[in-house]
């Protein structure tokens, strides 16, 4: 049980437990719960109502009174006393007037309301009216229960059978984890960071220091989750990483009815209470919650938003006013999850994230019913203090969303005492004890690095990780290719990395490798310089932009079917830099060799090129405008895909120099565009293209990513689908040296079979038009021009079992071919998704 909570807990991010105040209101006629109903003690801060009508108040020790109201209800004063903890409360219906001050001739609804807070959003944005602000923020992350809620008896588990009770076994799970309770909580975490905004940069959160419980080096997979958005004021509201309508936006109007709660006052300023909820025919926006919005204004002074699902979540965030800007400035942030009673699932780190519950089983007695787990909740906190608005600020480098200091994760108490907003309990201290203790005694924290290193593609040991990428694969030339690679980690160098690969083919009989090393220059702008010689195979007429980022699948799905090769014996010197974090770059000089596998020559000049050198420089630019980036004190990494990205990719090869043999230049532009809706739909859109003149040879042209092998039936070309290759386009059909490619892929949201088959529909079309100059010059293997354009269009239904699925492509258009099967493409597919 400790390591489930705790591999809970690695998968979200940042209190200490008290006395606390429990209850539920309801309608006295009806028995329905009232959510959102206001609960004010005589004491302290005050609170309202869940969506089921629950409540709870924490460190309520000198609490003899709470005040509950909802609007349309008579207010009930209720006492307090040291021997309850939980308060059954209804209200009766009573007529109820808002002061008709407020309403009046501007405010007449809800609606209303809403509508002028949209309205006047750009003069309460802070991003939209400040020029720069600052602040700093404290951040805590309990995972715990309510320890007086928990029945400790041991639970006596019986078998009902034919009328009789066989004891079958003990459960201690309550027993022990109020034991655990007693001594700490679950699991807790802390954050202190640096925030700064400026309207030309946008925002950047350094982070000063961080603690996470059991880790001596913090997970930067969970400082990137975003809980909840930073306001409350953009289009779309972020809550564990899924978008939701913003209930303070044009579209939210659509998708959201408002009801008015009340008007709360403290001090000089009011705040209409506004309740939200999906309408009926938008079920899938399920956010719900509370805007407490200035009656003078229209700024928003509180946000509650709730959701259920796979999880409970109830999120809460807090303003401040500041009179010489006029505005109401974010001061805190509070999330609380725990786990939900719906068999939905939630989309988190890339996958569909989902938690069964048990099946209960009615031929089971049990002693103690209840299960406490149930009762375990995450909470983190936020605490904004030292607020600075519009002062001179400097934001180090444009684009970065996170920064990491150094030495965050080794500083001292002295240093967390000087920045906490609230204390740490004993409790809490001890949590740290505990889990340290614990999660080196169950050896968690190497056994997570593993898990990470694996599903990035490789095995790590002390000095060097082993990379899976060279382990096996398949392709109609070398058949199977057994090999291994490997490249050193920090443990070696932070500054120097060396790496290489052998493989061996088992058809081709021959062994292929690659060795080389690569140095940091400089970390801020991630510049690093680097060579290496490769004795290998390249597939005819690819086209690598040399800025990709690594991938790594189980298997590649085109190269099973490739049979068309060149041998190259190359030698390659590059440098990368980042100019900016979101525009990055690389310079590569290389020196190649070039041995076509296959019965191929090159006219030039009257004379035949069997063989060629090739001396090329290459310029390529990645720029991801709308991704976000954090700076760890090893590399960058990336937080957030954004869209569009742009590549682009510049080539000259040189001739007589270093005995290159010709003199060509290749342009090559990509562009790639994600789509994703509230509905869980996603549209992708691909466009590439490439422009290639001057004395080049087939190898270097472009083939458009074919992925059809050859056979008579359709069954005979029977085998595994690409990513974005053309499914019913035969290998060596076409080659160009000039190209404009487009493809259209609109994914529908999951659907259910049963509890393990969910499969997901993909809709795609693609086509691609080109040409081919001087196409007598290429003697020995006969292809085509693309020159009228094609097209194919397709389904693939993926994941159907253990991430298998199928596909059907149907070739159409000036290049259809005579005999109809020919034009079909059915083939297994397999995505499979880490989350990281």
């Amino acid at each position: 049980m400790k390591i489930t909570l705790l591999y809970f807990v690695l998968f979200f991010t940042t209190l200490g437990w008290s006395q606390t105040i429990t209850g539920i209101v309801r309608d006295s006629k009806t028995n329905k719960p009232l959510p959102f109903a206001s609960i004010e003690p005589n004491t302290g801060s005050g609170t309202i109502t869940d969506y089921n009508g629950h409540f709870e108040l924490e460190g309520q020790n000198t609490t003899t009174n709470i005040r509950v109201s909802y609007i349309g209800y008579a207010p009930m004063e209720v006492q307090i006393t040291s021997d309850k903890t939980f308060y059954p409360i209804s209200l009766e219906q009573a007529t109820v007037e808002l002061d008709e001050v407020i309403l009046n001739s501007y405010v007449r609804s809800a609606e209303d309301i809403i509508r002028n807070a949209i309205a006047y959003k750009r003069n309460n944005n802070p991003e939209k009216i400040l020029d720069s602000y600052s602040f700093k923020t404290y951040h805590k992350l309990l995972v715990t229960a309510p320890i007086d809620s928990i029945n400790p008896a041991i639970d006596s588990i019986f078998v009902r059978d034919n009328g009789k009770l066989n004891f079958k076994e003990l459960d201690s799970t309550n027993f022990n984890l109020q034991k655990q309770l007693l001594r700490s909580h679950l699991y807790i975490s802390e954050k202190a960071s640096s925030f700064k905004y400026t309207k030309n940069k946008g925002r950047q959160e350094t982070v000063n220091a961080i603690r996470m419980a059991g880790f001596k080096e913090p997970i930067y997979e969970v400082l990137g989750l975003q809980f909840q958005s930073f306001s409350f004021y953009d289009p779309d509201y972020i809550l564990l990483e899924n978008e939701y309508i913003n209930p303070l936006s044009s579209a939210g109007l659509k998708h959201y009815k408002y009801k008015i709660l009340d008007v709360t006052k403290k001090g000089s300023s009011s705040a209409f209470m506004v309740y939200y909820s999906p309408k009926e025919h938008h079920p899938t926006q399920n956010l719900e919650g509370v805007l407490y919005i200035n009656t003078t204004t229209f700024a928003l002074q509180k946000a509650i938003a709730q959701t259920t699902g796979v999880f409970e979540v109830k999120a809460t965030q807090t303003f401040s006013y500041y009179p010489n800007e006029n505005i109401w400035f974010p001061h805190g942030k509070e999330i609380k999850i725990k786990k939900g009673d719906t068999p939905e699932s939630l989309s988190f780190l890339g996958n569909r994230f989902e938690l069964r519950k048990g099946q209960k089983d009615s031929t089971l007695v049990h002693s103690n019913p209840q299960n406490a787990e149930d009762l375990v909740y995450l909470i983190s906190k936020e605490h904004n203090f030292e607020i600075a608005l519009n002062e001179p600020i400097k934001i180090k480098r444009r684009g970065l969303a996170v920064t990491i200091e150094e030495d965050a994760y080794e500083k001292k108490e002295a240093f967390w005492k000087s920045f906490r907003t609230d204390t740490i309990s004993p409790l809490g201290q001890e949590t740290y004890v505990y889990m340290d203790s614990l999660v080196d005694q169950k050896k968690i924290e190497p056994r997570l690095n593993r898990t990470r290193k694996l599903l990035q593609g490789y095995y790590p040991t002390k000095y060097f990780d082993f990379d899976l990428r060279y382990l096996l694969k398949y392709n109609n030339y070398e058949a199977f290719r057994l090999g291994l690679g490997a490249i050193t980690n920090t443990n070696f160098s932070n500054t120097i990395f060396l790496n290489g690969y052998a493989v061996y083919g088992t058809l081709d009989k021959k062994f292929k490798y690659s060795f080389g090393a690569t140095t940091r220059l400089n970390k801020e702008y991630n510049t690093w310089l680097g060579v290496n010689y490769t004795d290998d195979l390249v597939e005819s007429g690819s086209s690598k932009y040399i800025t990709d980022k690594r991938t790594f699948y189980l298997f590649e799905p085109r190269l099973f079917n490739i049979s068309s090769f060149y041998a190259t014996k190359s030698t390659a010197v590059f440098l990368e830099h980042d100019f900016t974090s979101k525009f990055n770059s690389r310079i590569q000089f290389s020196k190649s060799f070039i041995d076509p596998t296959y019965n191929y020559a090159y006219l030039l000049d009257g004379e035949s090129y069997d063989t060629y050198d090739l001396t090329e420089a290459t310029w390529s630019f990645q720029w991801n405008p709308f991704s976000k980036y954090m700076q760890a004190p090893e590399e960058k990494r990336t937080l957030k895909d954004g869209f569009p990205q742009f590549t682009l990719q510049l080539s000259q090869s040189i001739p007589n120099v270093m005995d290159g043999d010709f003199n060509f230049t290749k342009i090559n532009f990509k562009a790639f565009y994600v789509k994703r809706f509230l509905n869980k739909t996603r549209t992708e859109i691909l466009f590439n293209s490439g422009l290639a003149f001057g004395d080049i040879p087939l190898t270097h042209l472009y083939h458009a990513s074919p992925n059809q092998p050859d056979g008579s039936v359709i069954m005979d070309r029977f085998s595994v689908t690409g990513r974005e290759s053309f499914e019913t386009m035969f290998f060596d059909e076409f080659f160009s040296d000039r190209f404009i490619m487009g493809q259209i892929r609109h994914t529908l949201r999951p659907f259910k079979i049963n509890n393990r088959i969910k499969p997901q529909l993909a809709l795609i079309t693609r086509s691609v038009i080109g040409d081919v100059s001087n196409i007598e010059n290429h003697q020995g293997l006969n292809f085509g021009s693309l020159n009228k354009g094609y097209f194919e269009s397709g389904v693939e239904l993926n994941r159907i079992l253990a991430g298998f699925g199928l596909s059907f492509f149907y070739r159409h258009g000036a290049y259809h071919l005579p005999t109809f099967d020919d034009n079909i493409s059915f083939k297994f597919t397999y995505y499979f998704g880490s989350g990281f």
